[in-house]
């Protein structure tokens, strides 16, 4: 190595001339890189990251980087050979793990290796700390759960008041797949006018976890009964996103009330602990839904019958109450007319006498009258026959005095006779009266009953009905 002279550089605090640095060559870079790195190269140890740029050529490609989001977040780039991938990949599934993708966490045993012809150093993963990686996450999850119940904010969307016909619905989920269309599907078989909007959002992978939160927000302005926030299952990794500090906030902070169906490993998610409510796949929850609302329909529909059913009650009470009163009226009424009746027929009776009394004695005074007439005429003729030479057109006009009076008290005597309730009798009329003695005035009060008294001019007759309905 030969020293280049003539030149000085500034090292931090240091000036350092040219004529006391060596040159070094590439391969010289590399011997004491590798050898400051030995003990990283020979010893395996644990790397905590997340899997970024993977590439399957044989051999998994990737990167590991600290979960900080930024362009500043540091990154190694890593390999897993074929040789360690099929049982790795075999171990993940058989532990619900999931696969080998971007976004997923893992705590990864290995050493570090260079390529020299590609200028690299990468870490070489040979296996996977399965045990660890779970304790992680479950420290990472019991540590927010804690902090939200040290808030006060733990069950803050379990208190939002749900609608009891929830059908405006916001769907939160990814717009790949068929886990919207099976959500939808059953709201569209229900027949309830249910109505949707799909807010579209990545559903896998820890990075996603800003923009999911950011979808909630808007999908909580949007003024809607219920958020719905689905995924069709997965493994244990690719449910991490749901664990995250970013989603479950955003759900704790959500207006709206937020039904969940994450998959099967429901128990699993921080988010159905502190959503409004948590289902196992996305069926139920348009399920519960429909029969939500078909409950609230049923007991509309009971309480507009019951509603129904006290005001029939209410009207025939009212009915009962009209026929009870529109009885002791007409009751009353008939005891009136009766009594009214029987009172004119004593007084038309008390006339009757009274006009025949009058007549007798008009008749008798008539009768004096017309004698004493007779006796002063005959001596008043008999000393004045001169001047009363038209005696007999006096005679005449006094007998059609009296033959008119005759003729008003016969007038007078038929008026009573007619206003003679008998006579009304002796013309072929009858007076109809119940087993009460009260009267019966229509044709359907004499159908209704069983006994009937006829009142005629010369007795009374008593009617039953036959069972052929006629009274004999």
């Amino acid at each position: 190595m030969e020293p280049v002279l003539g030149r000085r550089w500034t090292l931090g605090s240091m000036s350092v001339s040219s004529e006391s640095v060596s040159v070094f060559s590439v391969a010289n870079l590399w011997e004491m890189i590798e050898g400051s790195l030995e003990p990283l190269m020979t010893t395996r140890f644990r790397l905590r990251g997340t899997l970024q740029d993977v590439s399957l050529r044989r051999h998994l490609y990737c990167s590991l980087a600290d979960r900080a989001a930024g362009a500043t977040a540091a990154k190694v780039n890593a390999v897993i050979f074929a040789s360690d991938l099929s049982r790795i990949r075999f171990e993940l599934l058989s532990r619900g793990l999931g696969e080998l993708e971007g976004d997923v966490e893992v705590v990864a045993i290995g050493r570090l290796s260079t390529y020299r012809p590609a200028g690299r150093v990468s870490f070489v993963i040979e296996q996977l700390d399965y045990d660890e990686m779970r304790r992680l996450g479950r420290a990472e999850l019991e540590r927010l759960r804690a902090a939200l119940i040290e808030e006060g904010i733990f069950d803050a969307n379990k208190r939002r008041e749900l609608s009891a016909v929830p059908l405006r619905i916001g769907i939160v989920t990814s717009e790949a797949g068929t886990v919207q269309h099976d959500f939808t599907r059953v709201l569209v078989r229900s027949g309830f006018r249910f109505s949707w909007r799909l807010y579209p959002t990545r559903v896998t992978g820890t990075q996603a976890a800003d923009e999911m939160a950011g979808v909630i927000q808007q999908a909580d302005a949007g003024g809607y009964d219920l958020i719905v926030l689905l995924r069709g299952g997965g493994a244990e990794s690719e449910l991490a996103l749901f664990n995250t500090e970013a989603v479950v906030r955003s759900v704790v902070n959500c207006t709206t009330p937020v039904w969940c169906a994450i998959g099967h490993a429901a128990d699993d998610v921080l988010v159905n602990e502190v959503a409004h409510r948590a289902l196992d796949v996305p069926q139920s929850v348009a399920t519960a839904l429909v029969e939500r609302v078909e409950r609230y329909r049923l007991d509309m529909t009971e309480l507009v019958e019951r509603a129904v059913e006290a005001i029939a009650v209410r009207l025939r009470d009212e009915e009962a109450r009209s026929r009870s009163m529109a009885a002791r009226v007409i009751g009353s009424c008939h005891v009136g007319l009766t009594q009214f009746r029987v009172s004119q027929a004593e007084q038309l009776a008390s006339l009757h006498r009274l006009a025949e009394g009058r007549c007798r004695r008009d008749v008798e005074e008539i009768r004096r009258s017309s004698q004493g007439l007779r006796s002063a005429l005959q001596l008043r003729l008999a000393h004045e026959r001169p001047r009363l030479l038209t005696h007999a057109v006096m005679v005449r006009a006094v007998h059609q005095h009296l033959g008119a009076e005759a003729n008003g008290i016969e007038e007078l005597r038929t008026m009573l006779d007619l206003r003679d309730p008998r006579s009304q009798l002796r013309q072929g009329y009858a007076i109809l009266q119940d087993r009460d003695g009260r009267w019966l005035t229509s044709a359907a009060e004499l159908l209704r009953e069983e006994w009937v008294r006829a009142i005629m001019a010369d007795g009374t007759v008593e009617m039953k009905r036959s069972e052929g309905g006629v009274l004999t």
